[in-house]
Formats: structure tokens, C-alpha cells, sequence
């Protein structure tokens, strides 16, 4: 990519059905950017998610409320001017509302950047500011970790992360390690739905992982740098629950090309991601 000037050799494409797994009320909703301006794009298909009744099993879920604070740690984000421009990949079982991040505690993340080009971590870091900016959820950087990417993560570690939930993994990986990364595939992200018992769902961990063979170029140029940030940034929107939209206008369109930083309906979308409730029963 050295010496580019134009848009990086890859697109959004398609924004996978959500992978359910056996936790009550645990929803991953993946997308996926190719790395081939040939793929025709695929508009996203989300199920509905799965809410639970009565308590969960203590013996898979942290204490409840741990870093919980009295109120939002941050200011609330305005949504801006204008409507539209954005879509949710989940909503609150039979509403039209997000399911969001509690901004009443910290949005904890963790980057693994054991495969990463020189200078992935800062960049990463930056674009995690600029959502947060974006949405007014904490986000808060707890270090390196050695986790590996996976497509079966579970949403509480204990062991190596402590009994609270698991931090949002930000990994770099490659397509032998991370079978999703596949064929022209260069990142993943979504989040973790749980319900609190009472049909109340909220997101309590995330992931996104990262290409390092296609986008490792793109680290060459400033240009390039630009690019890279604004996939990371696309598919941070994801763990914040955005899904694709149409509008090419926008960071978040399913068929995205050259944009780099955030749209106003990519704003007015975000800014609502980081107006959740306090969830102290999670």
C-alpha cells in the first residue's frame, strides 16, 4: 500500500446472523469487512435476541454490579440534528431500543498484539477514543492480554480476568488462527448480550479481531493508517451495537469505501448506543 493515495483494497460486506450460544440470553453478532472490492455486498439478517426469565446460574456470570457506580461515568452524548442514518443490530425484546453497554461503569477493553504491525496498539487506542467521544461509555484500556481470538468466546473468564466480566478483546490475528478471517475478511466485531432476568438485556463483553495479513500494508502511509483506523472504528461500532445501513455516506455503510471517519448518522446512532440504563443486576 505504499504510496497509495486512494481508498484501501477493502469493503464493508455482510453483517452475519447473530451466534447463539448456550448462556441464557447470550447473543454474538458478527460483522465482517472484505478485503476485495469485488464482493457484492449483503445486506445484514439479525435475529431477534433470546431473553431469559428467573435467575441466571451464578456459576457463569460475575457478582453483579461490580464496578457499578451511582450514575453515568461520562457526560451523555447529544444525538445531533437529523434522524436516520442508523440501525441497531439488537433491540429490547417487543421495543424499538438499543441493547447497550451500561455507561455506569467502565467499558473495559484488552488488545492482544502479539501478530500486530509496529504501531498497531496506538492505533487502535486511538480509534477506541474516538468512539468514546462518540458515545460517552468509558472506555478503559486494562493492558496487554494473551488471550487468543476465538469464535466461541466466553463472555466471563474468571481465571484470567477476574470475577467480573470479561473485557472487550481487541486481537490481531490471521486467517489459520481465526477461521473467519477467511478468503478476503479483514475484521470481526460484535458483542455479547445478557439478560438480567427480567427480559432487560445489555452487553456485557465484545470482540473484535483483526487481519493481519491484509491490512499490515496499510500501516506503510499515513493514508494507509487512516484507512486501517477507520476499519477499526467500523467494526468498534459493531461491539456498540450498529449494524450496516445503506447510506454510503456513512462510517458504518455495508459497501463503505474511502470514508474515514464517522458520518452524522453514524454519530446520532452511536450517541444512542451510549444511552443505556445502569445495569447494577449484571
Amino acid at each position: 500500500m505504499a504510496g497509495s493515495t486512494g481508498p484501501p483494497p477493502w469493503r464493508q460486506a455482510t453483517l452475519a446472523a447473530p451466534r447463539r450460544r448456550k448462556h441464557a440470553g447470550q447473543v454474538v453478532a458478527v460483522g465482517i469487512l472484505a478485503a476485495c472490492l469485488g464482493i457484492p455486498a449483503v445486506l445484514p439478517r439479525v435475529l431477534p435476541p433470546t431473553a431469559t426469565s428467573g435467575s441466571l446460574d451464578a456459576t457463569e456470570v460475575p457478582p453483579p454490579g461490580v464496578g457499578e457506580a451511582q450514575g453515568r461515568l461520562l457526560p451523555r452524548v447529544p444525538s445531533g440534528p437529523g434522524t436516520g442514518g442508523y440501525a441497531f443490530t439488537q433491540t429490547q425484546p417487543g421495543t424499538q431500543n438499543a441493547v447497550t453497554y451500561d455507561p455506569c461503569r467502565p467499558l473495559r477493553y484488552a488488545i492482544n498484539s502479539e501478530q500486530a504491525p509496529p504501531g498497531a496498539v496506538a492505533l487502535v487506542r486511538r480509534a477506541v477514543a474516538r468512539v468514546r467521544e462518540a458515545t460517552g461509555l468509558a472506555f478503559e484500556y486494562v493492558g496487554p492480554t494473551d488471550e487468543p481470538a476465538g469464535p466461541d468466546r466466553e463472555a466471563y473468564q474468571p481465571v484470567r480476568y477476574g470475577k467480573q466480566w470479561a473485557p472487550v478483546l481487541i486481537a490481531w490475528s490471521n486467517p489459520e488462527q481465526t477461521p473467519g478471517l477467511a478468503g478476503r475478511v479483514a475484521g470481526l466485531g460484535g458483542s455479547t448480550a445478557w439478560s438480567d432476568g427480567r427480559g432487560q438485556m445489555a452487553y456485557v463483553s465484545g470482540t473484535v479481531t483483526l487481519d493481519t495479513p491484509a491490512l499490515a500494508a496499510g500501516f506503510d502511509t499515513p493514508t494507509g493508517r487512516q484507512h486501517v483506523e477507520a476499519l477499526v472504528m467500523h467494526e468498534l461500532g459493531h461491539v456498540v451495537g450498529l449494524a450496516h445501513v445503506h447510506d454510503p455516506t456513512q462510517l458504518m455503510h455495508d459497501d463503505n469505501i474511502g470514508r474515514t471517519d464517522f458520518g452524522e448518522g453514524d454519530r446520532r446512532g452511536l450517541a444512542r448506543a451510549g444511552h443505556g440504563r445502569c445495569q447494577p443486576d449484571l
